[in-house]
């Protein structure tokens, strides 16, 4: 007996099928480890990448620096980097006051147990804003 046309439609749609959730498994297994690489593991401090540095080495690779021209340039950096950390803990500043007063805003939409839990997420930005460097003290 001879397959007929639709027996090879259904073993290619099976084929299909088993392709896709291969696809689909591989796909979010990557993306759970991609994820867990990016999070700072619980217990680890995270620490502020060296910009200086990795910008350096960045354009040195980039546009083939040569000695002469990568101490210029890592001089500038250095000039620079003071001001770019200072904007930088500024506008993290701005995001959690602003992140405070969004909280402030909802208490009045929620009921008991969820004030209870977004006043607890609001002490604990209050608590980074006043100790930015995390040490809780």
């Amino acid at each position: 007996m001879k397959p007929s046309t639709t027996d090879y439609l259904s073993i290619t749609a099976a084929l299909v099928a088993i392709l896709l959730c291969g696809y689909g498994i591989g796909f979010l297994i990557g993306e759970r480890t991609t994820r867990q690489r990016l999070l700072p593991q619980p217990g680890t401090v995270q620490s502020q990448p060296d910009w200086s540095a990795t910008t350096v080495e960045r354009l040195t690779r980039e546009l083939k620096l040569t000695p002469d021209q990568q101490t210029a340039v890592a001089r500038e950096i250095d000039l620079t980097s003071g001001t770019i950390a200072a904007a930088r803990q500024q506008a993290i500043r701005e995001y959690q006051l602003a992140l405070i007063d969004l909280h402030q805003r909802l208490l009045p939409h929620l009921d008991r147990a969820q004030r209870k839990k977004i006043e607890k997420s609001c002490a604990k930005l209050k608590l980074l804003l006043d100790n930015p460097d995390g040490s809780g003290e």
